[in-house]
């Protein structure tokens, strides 16, 4: 197998390692987009790139590229345009073809496309779609004919390597969000929070195709006729007799054990992944509930303002995290203490005594009814933001009505807000009795601005 370096150039990754790795990586993506056509294929005149590179450096703020050789200037916006190509040419991103009568092309390379879509993607969040992909495995597999067989049986074996692919990437996303918020920004405000759940990790997760993959594309509704059509196959042994003979006339195939083994892995492949989905999807909805668990205890603690030990300490955080000058005296009373001698820490064993409970009489009428009802409102005040909790609020909201508007949702208190905050991040967990549709308006509603949506009711 050949190594990885023996097909691209060894300082390939360099470019994007370099001081000036901004400016490479949009010159990278202007040839990308320059050439993208049907007409020139990834191959563009030099001149041509030369003048949209021209154009990006007219536009950047004068700055000087940090690797540029003593004897090569690269003031003007053309020298750096020159620079630019000169630098991706030799570390292996572009190739450079004379074309006659002065003309020159500079052409990506193969792989150069490939890790260019990559990371425009990722720039972009361009994230994964399944609509459909299940369904397509199931179409191909039903109108299976032994003439057209392999060729079927070639794009249902890549559709299933595609699924599979895409929901451990999913899978590896959601751990990405996961990170942030309970490693990556221990820091960060309840706005950004917010900004990150509500918007970008709704967008990236719910709004995408992976909602119709546990709906209208689920994977029950075609799992068993999938599973029937390659179990139909494997036993028909004509079938399979001719099948491996194509795979001989095709894919040049010289022994016909090969040729059969060739068929037979590609089948047990598909059969194996689908019997496997149902668990990598299970997965994916337990690290989606861990991600919006860790977000809903964060918001929790980031709007705690009680006089219990949780808000205590959390003005205590936002005091030392915003005054660096702080003394630490004012808040802690710590004192040097050390072993007087080597015995000093050694407790004389004793015989252990039982100790026998004794009634506690206390005064009834010093134990107010108020005080009782508030040390009970403390026990239960986590149990309120449960998800249970906040579907049985969603009902007492909608009442005898479908739907409501968040702007119309009564917010007095802290603890309202807060409701409003995790209807909206529950929407879309297992078992709720409501959906949320973002109405992109933004809205005041008493002591807060939010963007509006509008909470709807769902029969299961």
């Amino acid at each position: 197998m050949a190594h990885l370096f023996d097909t691209i150039h060894p300082n390939f990754f360099s470019v994007l390692s370099s001081p000036n790795k901004k400016t490479y990586i949009d010159c990278i993506f202007i040839i990308y987009y320059a050439i993208d056509s049907i007409e020139d294929a990834f191959q563009g005149d030099r001149e041509y790139i030369i003048s949209k590179l021209v154009d990006y450096f007219d536009d950047q703020p004068q700055e000087d590229f940090l690797d540029v050789e003593e004897d090569e200037p690269a003031r003007t916006s053309r020298q750096k345009a020159l620079h630019v190509i000169s630098v991706l040419k030799k570390n292996g991103w572009l190739g450079e073809e004379e074309l006659g009568d002065y003309k020159t092309s500079l052409n990506l390379f193969d792989y150069s496309i490939q890790i260019i879509d990559t990371l425009d993607n990722i720039q972009n969040h361009v994230q994964s779609e399944y609509t459909g992909e299940i369904f397509t495995v199931y179409s191909l597999l039903s109108s299976f004919t032994v003439e057209e067989g392999i060729g079927v049986l070639e794009q249902a074996y890549q559709k299933t390597n595609d699924i599979l692919r895409k929901l451990k990437s999913l899978k590896a996303n959601i751990y990405r969000y996961y990170y942030d918020i309970t490693k990556k920004q221990s820091k960060q405000d309840l706005q950004m929070l917010l900004e990150k759940l509500l918007i970008e990790y709704k967008q990236n997760f719910f709004d995408s195709a992976y909602y119709n993959l546990k709906t209208t594309d689920s994977l029950p509704r075609y799992k068993r006729s999938i599973l029937d059509a390659i179990s139909k196959i494997q036993n028909d042994e004509e079938l399979m007799d001719k099948l491996a003979k194509i795979v001989i006339k095709v894919k040049r195939y010289d022994d016909y054990n090969d040729a059969f083994h060739y068929v037979e892995d590609r089948l047990r492949y598909i059969t194996d992944s689908f019997q496997a989905l149902e668990h990598l999807i299970l997965a994916i909805d337990r690290k989606n509930e861990q991600y919006i668990s860790a977000a809903a205890s964060k918001i929790l603690f980031f709007t705690n303002q009680s006089d219990d030990i949780e808000g205590i300490f959390n003005r205590i955080f936002k005091l030392i995290l915003s005054n660096k000058q702080i003394d630490y005296n004012q808040l802690f009373f710590l004192t040097q203490v050390k072993n007087l001698d080597t015995s000093s820490l050694y407790n004389q064993r004793r015989q252990r005594i039982e100790p026998t409970p004794e009634e506690i009489n206390f005064d009834e009428e010093y134990i107010t009814e108020d005080y009782k009802q508030e040390k009970i409102k403390q026990l239960l005040k986590n149990n309120i933001f449960g998800k249970k909790e906040i579907d049985e609020h969603v009902r007492n909201l909608l009442g005898d009505k479908t739907q409501i508007e968040a702007q119309h949702v009564q917010l007095e208190t802290v603890e309202d807000y807060v409701k409003l905050i995790l209807i909206f991040l529950y929407s879309k967990s297992i078992g709720m009795h409501y959906d949320i549709e973002i109405l992109g308006k933004e809205v005041k509603n008493n002591f807060v601005t939010f963007q509006n949506f509008r909470i709807k009711g769902v029969s299961k």
